[in-house]
């Protein structure tokens, strides 16, 4: 039986100072209100192996792609680019879409936030993320890889 690896979570050394520049209008992803215990909205639908790796690579992937787009909240006001990534706002009045209001978030933001929510699309078949925007911080609270929250038509 091998040794096992020695893993430090002390950094070798302290990082100061980076040559990393981070502007205002920089698109940044977060993931601090992702809901994961809602089972319409997740990878727990999919049930084959491959198909979960092949839409988590694609949705790094479109994210980073996102990211790396310069002010890509302004970005938002070109029609064929949304239309082409069915991008949109979530308009919680919609009688396509099958939930009021992101119920996993606490009433008081989802009051605040209720006018910047958006739905980011992932592939071209079905996956979207949605969530809402603070800034240039997009906050994913559900990962719809089979498109639950808009009923078909």
């Amino acid at each position: 039986m091998g040794r096992k690896p020695k893993i430090s979570c002390k950094p070798n050394k302290i990082i100061n100072e980076t040559n990393i520049k981070d502007t205002p209008t920089e698109l940044h992803i977060s993931y601090r209100y992702l809901c994961t215990n809602n089972k319409k909205y997740s990878f727990d639908l999919i049930t084959d192996s491959r198909e979960k790796i092949n839409l988590y690579n694609s949705m790094i992937n479109k994210l980073i792609e996102y990211a790396n787009i310069d002010n890509f909240k302004k970005k938002l006001s070109d029609k064929n680019y949304k239309k082409q990534n069915h991008i949109h706002p979530i308009d919680w009045k919609d009688q396509q879409i099958r939930e009021s209001c992101f119920t996993s978030l606490n009433p008081t933001l989802m009051e605040q936030i209720k006018d910047d929510c958006w739905q980011l699309g992932i592939d071209n078949h079905k996956f979207r993320v949605h969530g809402f925007f603070i800034e240039n911080v997009f906050y994913i609270v559900w990962l719809d890889p089979n498109h639950n929250l808009y009923h078909s038509k």
